[in-house]
């Protein structure tokens, strides 16, 4: 049987193995820097409760708040999840209210990558738009966790770039991080695309690895009981 969903906080979810410090550090900073993040799985529970705790993570006045609807700022979350026979107007509704400092936010009905761009194919976003949407999180239930929730895939989706005589070009998505069944652990690969994040996130290079160090030792510390000064 598998554990309860526990407390939508970054290091409850890294103290309860569902993703480890470094990437939750990681898509904190860049959720925080408007780049949109998309949970995917089929697991609602699991997948509401990771976008739970990003947004959660964020400056007060950086998450969603109905009662302050003509704030740019804040961050759009979808509600609900999206899948391929959601209602398109919903989708499209949010996107258009996303801004490059507020960012966005959405579960998917998807088993993997390749399911999150159907699912958002049938919403009526191209690839070439939806290259735009930042990060993607695939979680899922491994029977080499026990049946437990892993973050098993973590995707950045690198947007379209014109050349200088405006011809497209498109660049395939970048593995952020993968979940090791053997180790039970996450094996990281931001590190290649350090200097495209920072250019997404308005950051210097070194900046962006610095902050992201940080805040992984605080969740680190946090999720095992451990003050972090």
């Amino acid at each position: 049987m598998s554990s309860p969903v526990p407390a939508a906080t970054l290091s409850a979810l890294v103290g309860a193995h569902l993703l480890d410090a470094p990437l939750a550090a990681l898509a904190w900073v860049l959720a925080e820097r408007g780049v949109p993040v998309l949970v995917a799985g089929r697991d609602p529970a699991t997948v509401a409760s990771l976008l739970d705790a990003l947004v959660g993570a964020l400056p007060a006045d950086r998450r969603p708040d109905a009662a302050a609807p003509g704030e740019t700022g804040r961050l759009v979350r979808v509600a609900g999840t999206l899948a391929a026979d959601s209602p398109p107007d919903v989708f499209r509704a949010a996107l258009a209210a996303a801004t490059g400092r507020s960012g966005f936010a959405a579960a998917i009905d998807a088993d993997d990558l390749s399911g999150v761009f159907g699912v958002l194919a049938r919403l009526g976003l191209s690839d070439d738009a939806a290259s735009f949407l930042g990060v993607v999180l695939v979680v899922e239930r491994r029977p080499e966790a026990g049946g437990e929730a892993r973050v098993v895939a973590a995707h950045y989706l690198r947007p379209l770039v014109r050349d200088a005589g405006g011809h497209p070009r498109r660049q395939r998505p970048a593995v952020l991080a993968t979940w090791e069944p053997a180790g039970d652990g996450w094996e990281d690969f931001a590190w290649g695309i350090v200097p495209d994040l920072a250019e997404r996130t308005r950051m210097r290079a070194g900046d962006l690895e610095a902050e992201r160090e940080r805040r992984a030792a605080v969740l680190s510390g946090q999720a095992h009981g451990r003050s972090v000064g």
